[in-house]
């Protein structure tokens, strides 16, 4: 009852706004008690609790707060004046604990009627030893035609030094049973404020406390990359005026994240102002998939304007401050999207450099001119791909080595193995000049090894190895003696042999013995020795070599 000689206590209204800002504009638990956490952190509070009770036939939602707690002239004056604006008259907008007021409209108690039709509200303050109840009924409400609500309320001794608030919902309109795990993420997702001086928690019929934290919300997430907002903010270009005081974070997972959490959540002084999104950038490809985190823009608060919606779910964006805003936050998007392409692409190569042994990067480098800006684009536009994990990228990794292995022309020429082994080291540090001296010392050295000959001579060597008179020691086409069939002419077996002793002091004559007498850089500025003349090179010794292989001694 209300006390006598005391103004009584009226909600006053007019039943259709009041109907569509409180049923209509709050349908979701977490949404709706977000504004009860909000207003226990506006006042003070330290710890905010959150029963969920269905044990019974009659469901409730208890929440309870150490806050400061309101006498009974501020439940008159202030909490049941529908629309009231604290900022209007508190021009500082912070509380005792420095916080940033973050009630805006005075609407928010209003949101419980989307999720029951009766609230009963017992509070109480340090500044005096009486306990103020009430309870708001919507159906009562609904039925009053005068558009003043007398609420049943009542006034109390209780001398205890505590203080704080606690709402209880009942004549809930949810049928299922609760879920705090649940309700508890879905709540931590509406605000950035916790911490130990400021904690809340949801339980169900007594059970274990659940802590609402940011950890609820990213901890099971598989992190790959990272951004700090305020250092990629600075980092871009923009002439953005707040750039340098948004905060927060951005990361992106291995793995595509739940739905639900892919985007950016805005929030303003520790509570949610745009729900996650990209800020209207629609160029990202598969990059959305993988992309979540939150910014904090408390600076938005500051605008003599209301830039953000009744139920926070989004800024209003075509208000000239947000619209400012959403163009800095869509250069940055841009950034993160650049950055998570080129950081999926080298994590993918290096972790399949890992599994194959190949190092992507220095295979691609040393590739042919002609090849490589090719072959590149081959393995980008896969590594590109999300969808290719890295088994598949792999398989094509190892696949595509194979046909265009590392001094690719190199392993084309199918090289004869001492040439190969002669020539190789040099070749890859495109030393080519040497790389063909080496393989035709091999060859000198071989000849003479074979043919026993003792001289420092090597157009000797090579004259007294190979020809078609019975004087020369070697026989090149000893593997290909007529046959009965007369499939050989001897005159062809002759021109074999001519050409082995002739190919042989020849690539002595115009290869190595203009190297020896020109200075490397000249042939190779010139075009003279070129890197395909030295393949060219290494190939006819390859054949040189392969006759000497099937020589005998006449």
């Amino acid at each position: 009852m209300t006390p006598t000689n005391e103004k009584p206590l009226e909600l006053k209204f007019d039943p259709r706004t009041i109907e569509h800002l409180g049923i209509k504009m709050y349908s979701q638990i977490p949404y709706a008690l977000a504004e009860l956490v909000s207003n226990a952190y506006d006042a003070n509070a330290t710890r905010v609790e959150i029963e969920l009770n269905d044990a019974g036939n009659d469901k409730q939602i208890i929440i309870s707060d150490n806050g400061d707690g309101m006498t009974y002239d501020e439940v008159r004056d202030n909490f049941l004046v529908i629309g009231r604006r604290r900022r209007d008259e508190d021009k500082k907008r912070e509380n005792a604990k420095k916080r940033k007021i973050t009630g805006r409209k005075g609407l928010g108690k209003l949101a419980l009627f989307g999720i029951g039709k009766n609230i009963e509200i017992v509070t109480k303050t340090t500044k005096e030893k009486i306990e103020t109840s009430l309870t708001l009924n919507w159906d009562s409400i609904l039925n009053e035609s005068s558009g003043i609500y007398t609420p049943p309320s009542n006034k109390r001794v209780n001398n205890s030094n505590q203080c704080g608030t606690k709402i209880t919902l009942s004549q809930l309109s949810r049928v299922t049973d609760f879920d705090e795990f649940s309700t508890a993420a879905s709540l931590s997702k509406l605000f950035n404020c916790f911490g130990k001086d400021f904690l809340v928690s949801v339980s169900r019929n007594g059970g274990k406390k659940v802590e609402l934290s940011r950890d609820l919300i990213y901890t099971n997430l598989n992190e790959e990359f990272s951004w700090d907002v305020k250092k990629l903010s600075e980092k871009v270009e923009s002439d953005y005026r707040y750039k340098n005081e948004l905060k927060g974070k951005i990361l992106s997972t291995i793995k595509p994240i739940r739905q639900d959490l892919r985007g950016i959540t805005l929030y303003v002084n520790g509570r949610l102002a745009n729900i996650p999104c990209f800020f209207g950038y629609k160029e990202a490809g598969h990059a959305f998939s993988y992309v979540t985190g939150w910014i904090e823009a408390d600076f938005l608060d500051e605008f003599e304007k209301d830039l953000i919606s009744t139920d926070r779910q989004s800024l209003s964006w075509d208000m000239e401050e947000a619209e400012q805003l959403q163009k800095h936050l869509q250069k940055m998007i841009t950034q993160i999207v650049k950055d998570w392409s080129i950081g999926r692409k080298n994590a993918k190569e290096n972790k399949v450099s890992e599994k194959v042994g190949i190092n992507i990067t220095e295979w691609i480098d040393k590739v042919p001119d002609k090849i490589r800006t090719r072959l590149s684009s081959v393995i980008m536009k896969i590594s590109d791909k999300p969808e290719i994990d890295n088994e598949e990228f792999s398989a094509v990794i190892k696949d595509v080595h194979e046909l265009l292995p590392p001094y690719t022309y190199f392993h084309y020429r199918e090289l004869h193995n001492d040439v190969k082994s002669s020539a190789e080291n040099s070749y890859k540090k495109r030393d080519y000049y040497k790389a063909f001296s080496e393989s035709i010392k091999k060859y000198l050295n071989a000849v003479k090894d074979k043919a026993e000959i003792i001289s420092d001579d090597d157009n000797h060597i090579l004259n007294t190895a190979f020809g078609i008179d019975s004087t020369k020691i070697l026989k090149a086409t000893a593997k290909y003696s007529p046959k009965p069939t007369g499939k050989f002419r001897q005159k062809t077996l002759d021109n074999i042999e001519a050409a082995q002793r002739d190919l042989s002091v020849g690539i002595l004559t115009g290869a190595r013995n203009v190297l020896a007498h020109e200075e490397e850089t000249s042939l190779r500025d010139e075009g003279l020795f070129t890197e395909k003349d030295c393949l060219d090179m290494l190939c006819l010794l390859s054949h040189l070599f392969k006759r000497l292989d099937e020589s005998e001694k006449r």
